[in-house]
This record gives structure tokens, C-alpha cells and sequence, in this order.
């Protein structure tokens, strides 16, 4: 009952306050109506002339597989790392700032995935038990809580913002098919996209409520989707067989990842992207033997994170810059 998103996103240069190196240092739709957030001179927003520059690579030390999940608007980034991330959860999450890494594991967990991070530090993510049981957790202010959809036989957190609010997916007893979740204080809401029999997957908040995430088809075929007050619009790049979102900005600027839908070592998603207002960016690492590259996070300047896959299948985290 793993998700595509567990998979692919948990198993899934003076912009940047730390310094980029090729080894083990840090290196949508916009619906009609929306507020739009003036941005600093580093903007996020996506004229025509948008590129990508400032690669370097994200990996823990001496772990075999990396992966960058989310960067705040302080240039802090949260991954993780262990063996084979693209068919399993990483052993250990991990937080990066200033070029120091703190491992982020769950008091007694087998496995710990950290996928959320805001801006005054509070962290989301997805533990897995000794027994195999996948639960949700927050980390705040070192303290850590499980997150778990009443009746749920299994709850995976993904995104948090500044407010606490976090989103996620689960499944119920018996279903072959996630739904999504909102967590406002001790209140779940169920967010499911009309439609979507294979399941909708909530990955990205931002502090104005605005959900992003995946979800699957009755054809099994994966697309982004942005959700807001309710209503639902779904965001593919143009052309894709495959698309799925993973992060927001609050001036609504969306990244992920999309492909071929060829389910080979990919998975069907080949290249990252960043959408706003009509406007697309395709993403790839310039790295010799990057294979498929995601963004999986993105903040108010355009600093993006994600990961890679080469053509042996190992996975590497990195960090870059939209620049207009």
C-alpha cells in the first residue's frame, strides 16, 4: 500500500546560505482571483527567460543514497538517506543548516522519513515501527508526536507550514486506494480529488492553506493537483504522461516532477518542473549519469530541492536557483 510518493519522494551560488560542492556539503496553476506576494530580488516567480543555475549536491555523509525533500525560506533544507531510496523509505532523516547535518530519527522508530519543514523550524514526516506500521509525526521544538488519521491503518505526513498545518495521506482497512488530509490542530479533514480512483496523495502546504500532491486515475495514470478552499485544479506539464507536485510557494509558484509514465528505474518520471501562471520550467541536474531528476521543494527566493537518480539507480539530493 505504498505510494508512489513514498517511493519516489521518501524512499522520494550566493542565493543559498551554505555552500555548494559536488560531494558531501549542501551544495499551476494559479487559479483566477489569487493574491499575488511581491518577492524579494531573488524571486520565485517563472517569466518565459527562467533558468536554472547554481547546482550542487545535498548528500548525507557516507550514506548510499541521498535525497533533499524541502528547503524553508532560510536556506535550511530536511532529507534523508539510507540504502536503495528509490524502493525503499530512507533509514534516517536528516536537517541541514549551515552546512551541519542532525539526524532526524523517531524515539523507537525502525525507519524515519522527514519531508516538511517551515520556516520557525517545526518538522513533518513519516515513521515506520518494528512491526512494519507506517504513522505520521511533527518535531517541534525537539519534542516528537505521532500524527495518525483516526481509523486509519496507515497515515504518512508530508508538508507543514508556518501555522502547524499539516498534510498528508492515508488508508483505510481494506482500501487499495490513499486519500489525502489536512491536520489543523487536532481537526483531519479528508481531501480527495473527484475522480481520482486510484487515490490522491497531499504533499505540499503553504501558510495560506493551499495543498499540492498527486493523484492517480482510473487508467493508473499519475497528475499534479493544487487545491484551494475546496476546489480542485489539476496541473500536468504539457504533454506528460505522468506529473505529480510536491511543493508551493505562497505566491503559488508549484514544483515537481513529470515523465514518460514508462515504468523502468524511473518510474515514469523523468524531469523536474516548476509551474506559476501559465508558465513552465523544466528541471534537470547537469550531472554526468543523472538519469531522472524531481524538485521536491521550493522557497519565496526560488531555491529549489530535490533529488536525482542515475542510471545505476542510486539516489543523490541536490539544491539550485530559479533565476529569472
Amino acid at each position: 500500500m505504498t505510494s508512489h510518493i513514498l517511493k519516489t519522494l521518501a524512499i522520494s551560488a550566493t542565493a543559498l546560505a551554505i555552500t555548494l560542492t559536488p560531494s558531501h556539503s549542501a551544495a499551476q496553476g494559479r487559479i483566477a482571483g489569487q493574491r499575488r506576494q511581491q518577492l524579494g530580488p531573488a524571486t520565485a516567480e517563472l517569466p518565459g527567460s527562467a533558468t536554472v543555475v547554481n547546482f550542487g549536491t545535498v548528500d548525507f555523509p557516507g550514506a548510499p543514497d541521498s535525497a533533499a525533500y524541502a528547503i524553508n525560506d532560510h536556506g535550511q533544507i530536511l532529507g534523508g538517506y539510507g540504502p536503495d531510496l528509490q524502493t525503499n523509505a530512507p533509514n534516517t532523516g536528516f536537517y541541514l543548516n549551515r552546512n551541519a547535518f542532525q539526524e532526524i530519527d523517531f524515539p523507537g522508530a525502525a525507519q524515519t522519513a522527514a519531508f516538511g519543514l517551515n520556516n520557525v523550524g517545526e518538522i513533518s514526516g513519516t515513521y515506520i515501527d518494528v512491526a512494519g506500521n507506517y504513522h505520521g509525526f511533527n518535531l517541534v521544538k525537539g519534542i516528537y508526536t505521532g500524527v495518525d488519521v483516526p481509523g486509519a491503518v496507515l497515515t504518512q505526513a508530508q508538508g507543514v507550514n508556518d501555522s502547524g498545518e499539516i498534510v498528508g495521506l492515508y488508508y483505510d482497512s481494506g482500501s487499495n486506494a490513499g486519500q489525502g488530509f489536512a491536520l489543523n490542530g487536532s481537526t483531519f479533514t479528508t481531501i480527495d480529488m473527484p475522480g481520482a480512483t486510484g487515490g490522491t496523495y497531499c504533499v505540499g502546504v503553504n501558510n495560506s492553506g493551499e495543498i499540492v500532491g498527486e493523484y492517480i486515475d482510473s487508467a493508473g495514470d499519475y497528475h499534479g493537483f493544487l487545491w484551494v478552499s475546496g476546489v480542485f485544479s489539476t496541473i500536468d506539464y504539457p504533454g506528460a504522461a505522468y506529473s505529480a507536485l510536491f511543493g508551493i510557494t505562497e505566491s503559488g509558484v508549484v514544483v515537481g516532477t513529470y515523465g514518460d509514465g514508462v515504468h523502468n528505474i524511473y518510474e515514469g518520471f523523468e524531469h523536474g518542473y516548476a509551474y506559476n501562471e501559465g508558465q513552465y520550467l523544466s528541471v534537470d541536474v547537469p550531472f554526468v549519469g543523472a538519469g531522472s531528476t524531481a524538485v521536491s521543494g521550493i522557497n519565496k527566493r526560488g531555491q529549489i530541492v530535490g533529488y536525482y537518480i542515475d542510471t545505476d539507480g542510486r539516489n543523490y539530493g541536490y539544491s539550485a536557483q530559479i533565476v529569472p
